[in-house]
């Protein structure tokens, strides 16, 4: 069994992530986005899976609220949404894949 929390931070740590809604977007956006991650309640949930969805952007929904993410994620604070540049080794990509 994979475990979803230390893969993400080991994305957030060694890999290159965008982390805020605007900046998600923002990479979305330009295309240099690889997977974009949503808590449970990421308030701009409905946009962000919209553009990620006209740009072909896969987007994974974390089970849990966005307190839990940003833990996950080694933060100290909450994190609604998550864009993944790089992942750093972690093979975030296909261990989502494979879900």
């Amino acid at each position: 069994m994979v475990d979803i929390d230390k893969v993400l931070k080991t994305t957030v740590k060694k890999g290159k992530v965008k982390i805020g809604a605007k900046e998600t977007k923002s990479v979305i956006n330009n295309g240099s986005a690889k997977l974009v991650v949503l808590s449970k309640n990421c308030p701009h949930v409905d946009e962000i899976t919209s553009i990620a969805k006209k740009k072909k952007i896969p987007v994974y929904n974390y089970g849990s609220n966005s307190i839990d993410l940003g833990y996950s994620c080694g933060k100290a604070f909450s994190v609604s949404s998550f864009a993944v540049l790089e992942d750093g080794g972690s093979n975030i990509l296909n261990l989502l894949k494979k879900r």
